[in-house]
């Protein structure tokens, strides 16, 4: 399932003019967004239980919103203004291609956040993002 997740947003990135380039880095080396150029390296190899899906979603968001002329590398902390508007889009994003049609009292928070292996600091955005 998440490498469909993985390809639709694949096809998001290429409706919004970004290109989306795999390297191989190491553990240490996070996905990077350069904003300015609409490109977006995605590293497999990143040391990070968070999902490959939110991940990509996540960078695309700071793409299409945030300051063009920055440079932003994969953050799943929440402290940062920008950083926590740019989780809450990723996941309202991911939610929305996961649960499609999905009635809302057949979704569910707790299984969306193991799903995609999110921190408990994200209990907030998933609650609020997951439901219409």
């Amino acid at each position: 399932m998440h490498e469909e997740l993985f390809s639709q947003l694949l096809y998001m990135a290429r409706q919004s003019d970004i290109t989306i380039t795999e390297v191989v880095g190491d553990a240490n080396d996070p996905d990077v967004a350069f904003c300015k150029q609409r490109i977006i390296n995605i590293n497999r190899n990143y040391k990070s239980n968070i999902s490959l899906v939110i991940r990509l979603a996540h960078e695309i968001t700071h793409i299409n919103f945030s300051n063009p002329s920055y440079l932003y590398t994969f953050s799943p902390y929440i402290k940062n203004k920008e950083e926590r508007i740019t989780n809450e889009r990723a996941v309202r994003i991911v939610a929305k291609l996961f649960y499609g049609d999905t009635p809302n009292e057949f979704r569910n928070w707790v299984d969306f956040m193991n799903e995609f292996n999110l921190p408990s600091w994200f209990e907030p955005l998933v609650k609020d993002a997951i439901y219409d």
